[in-house]
């Protein structure tokens, strides 16, 4: 984890206005639904929204230590943001949880399990069965 100076030597290393000056960023959906996004964006927009989130990231532990502000607000109405987007992001609500692995459980199979396969060939067999004894049945009583 970059501490709060190291992520300002970050963001120092940027010229924000040059990048405002040919910088475009959007985010947009093709489809109905959110899981249908995706961002238009020239290296610049990439960099100056990249710039905005490191910004967020060096406020954070200011964010924590203020109980009266609990929110970052991001500039989403400039010149470089999308006009054409349909997502806004207009603010970083920093939460201080971490994120907690989910521990998989190795699945044991169980007797059931094994008979599944014999099961399903069982009915097969007999399905086969079925279908030829009714074929020669039909035969035999059509000629």
């Amino acid at each position: 984890m970059l501490t709060k100076e190291e992520l300002q030597k970050i963001i120092d290393q940027f010229d924000e206005y040059e990048l405002k000056q040919q910088g475009i960023f959007g985010i947009s959906q093709y489809g109905s639904g959110s899981d249908e996004s995706f961002i238009r964006a020239n290296k610049e927009g990439l960099e100056l929204f990249a710039l905005e989130l490191l910004k967020s990231a060096r406020d954070t532990e200011t964010i924590f230590s203020d109980t009266e502000k609990n929110i970052i607000p991001l500039k989403y109405d400039e010149d470089w943001i999308d006009e054409n987007s349909d997502t806004f992001i207009q603010y970083v609500q920093p939460i201080s949880d971490k994120q907690k692995l989910k521990i998989k459980s190795e699945y044991k199979s169980t007797f059931v399990d094994k008979l599944m396969p014999f099961g399903c060939g069982l009915i097969a067999l007999i399905l086969v069965t079925s279908v030829i004894v009714g074929l020669v049945t039909l035969f035999k009583w059509l000629f």
